[in-house]
């Protein structure tokens, strides 16, 4: 039979072998846990974007076919002529019109554009009226691209005829006479901002400012004046081609862990 301190000893060295095995585990795998929290904690102070270059956002502007149609009130100021006050023949009027623009880079477009105005009598000529076509041509800067609110402005020149019609006194009464004037819109200077609750459809404002000068006159005797439109209305903007999309996070500077970790969950949500 064995003695009583041989069967206490055993037990107590197979407790004691245990307990000193998993000590050295844990000791071992210390220092392994550290370097991954330090190295997590260095990442984290860092950014998931410090030293990657951010790629640029994909180009929803350059190539794209751009079309506006407008609709506003036109108010006319300056003179036909020297001597000559608009304001005495015509007042403002309602004024519709298009844009035709195709995008050159992502914040440029070359447009091409034309309205046509209605204008009332003045005040103190009840039986006057008019009417003015303009063409131009120009550049459109946006302040920005891809999101749902798009700021512009807009510089051009152009081309205006604009007919008055005035009574007049003759032998037989008062008959309405036409006189055609050509001017030159030396400075076309636009700004406004387009909402696109959809990526091909979007209305906005705008408000207008053409000046220029009439070349060809009735009178070619008087001497030529200033004259200038100020308009402002709405629009509504269509873009026939479909906006780009920005690319996932994964590939726009995030860093690999978190890239990683998107990917897993997009695998798993498929599975």
């Amino acid at each position: 039979m064995r003695s009583r301190s041989t069967r206490w000893t055993a037990p107590a060295l197979g407790v004691a072998a245990a307990g000193w095995v998993l000590s050295a585990n844990q000791a071992l795998a210390q220092p392994a846990d550290q370097t991954t929290a330090a190295a997590e904690e260095e990442e984290e102070e860092a950014g998931p974007e410090a030293g990657v270059k951010r790629p640029a956002g994909p180009d929803e502007r350059s190539g794209h076919l751009l079309l506006q149609g407008r609709a506003g009130y036109s108010l006319p100021f300056g003179g036909m002529a020297a001597g000559q006050p608009v304001t005495d023949t015509v007042s403002g009027g309602f004024a519709f019109g298009a844009n035709l623009g195709i995008g050159l880079s992502r914040v440029t477009v070359l447009e091409a554009s034309g309205s046509y105005t209605l204008l009332s009598a003045a005040a103190g000529c009840s039986d006057c009226s008019g009417r003015s076509l303009d063409l131009g041509l120009g550049f459109v800067y946006h302040v920005a691209q891809g999101i749902a609110v798009d700021p512009w402005i807009s510089y051009g020149v152009g081309y205006r005829r604009t007919v008055f019609t005035s009574p007049e006194a003759s032998a037989a009464g008062s008959t309405a006479t036409d006189r055609v004037f050509h001017g030159l819109d030396v400075a076309r200077v636009a700004l406004g901002a387009d909402f696109y609750p959809a990526p091909i459809l979007g209305v906005g404002v705008f408000a207008e400012l053409d000046a220029g000068a009439y070349l060809s006159r009735p009178d070619e005797g008087s001497d030529p004046a200033a004259y200038g439109f100020f308009q402002f209305g709405v629009r509504l903007a269509l873009d026939p081609l479909p906006r780009g999309t920005r690319p996932p996070a994964a590939s726009a500077g995030t860093s690999p862990r978190i890239a990683a970790q998107a990917t897993g969950s997009q695998g798993a949500a498929r599975r």
